[in-house]
């Protein structure tokens, strides 16, 4: 059973293959990383899975239900990000990318934005639906706030919250989607080793949120404590997929992080 699948998918710059012919698979309550030196294409992988690119080759599937509880696949290869959100698939970025001189509240409100429609009819009487809509939309808000420990901070401006908190601010918009796959990327950027503790217990209760995650990471501890599979990048292409202490002890993974004079040791980013 899969929620997302990755199928053969390449993108290339002019004569640079960034991602070459990878193929992977989701699962749903699952949390799979994707991982590799810099370089290796993470985030490009991450950018064509929400239309921010379009790859040159493969095919990007996610699976739905229909009315009778039947898996039935949709391909949104090269769909617009805005249709991807609707699909169910958003995303958190290296760099925060937060409405900075917004609230934490009006930044969880911007990540609603799609689901918000007054109607043709209704919106002949703009007051009241407005207001109807808005009281809604404000109390959906603050209990995404409340789920990621945010409700105290609901009317700070995003500039004014320590960095962790700015963190979790934005995979709260990304929560405001109502998604199905949540892509986190690089999460716990910046973040000292007590934030990162928190983080992780954090990503994992992010399950009831959502289907599945899809998490780049380069904390190795982390990345090996809440992976339940782990996909390994190298110059663009697959070198290894498995469960984490597959993947901590194999030698292609190894090499790709310390090279060849490289003693197997636990792997660790650089």
């Amino acid at each position: 059973m899969s929620l997302l699948s990755v199928k053969n998918l390449t993108i290339r710059f002019g004569g640079l293959v960034a991602v070459d012919n990878l193929s992977f698979e989701m699962e749903p309550g699952k949390i799979t990383s994707l991982i590799g030196p810099n370089g290796a294409g993470k985030t490009t992988v991450i950018n064509m899975l929400t239309g921010f690119y379009t790859p040159t080759a493969g095919h990007i599937v996610l699976y739905e239900k229909d009315e009778k509880g039947n898996e039935v696949p949709v391909d949104i290869t090269g769909n617009s990000t805005d249709l991807v959100v609707k699909k169910g698939l958003s995303r958190t970025f290296q760099n925060i990318r937060l409405f900075s001189n917004m609230t934490a509240l009006d930044n969880i409100l911007v990540g609603m934005q799609h689901r918000i429609e007054y109607g043709s009819f209704l919106s002949m009487f703009p007051n009241a639906q407005k207001n109807k809509c808005e009281k809604q939309a404000k109390e959906e808000a603050m209990e995404i706030l409340k789920k990621v420990g945010l409700e105290d901070a609901a009317y700070e401006r995003a500039t004014s919250l320590p960095y962790g908190m700015q963190r979790k601010l934005e995979i709260g918009r990304a929560l405001a989607s109502h998604p199905k796959v949540l892509l986190l990327d690089e999460p716990a950027a910046g973040m000292n080793p007590a934030e990162k503790k928190e983080l992780s217990q954090f990503i994992r209760s992010l399950l009831n949120e959502v289907e599945g995650i899809l998490l780049i990471e380069h904390d190795m501890k982390l990345i090996m404590d809440i992976s339940d599979k782990i996909v390994v990048l190298n110059h663009g292409a697959k070198i290894c997929e498995g469960k984490p202490e597959e993947v901590q002890t194999n030698e292609e993974v190894i090499e790709a992080y310390l090279g060849k004079k490289g003693v197997q040791r636990n792997v660790t980013a650089g």
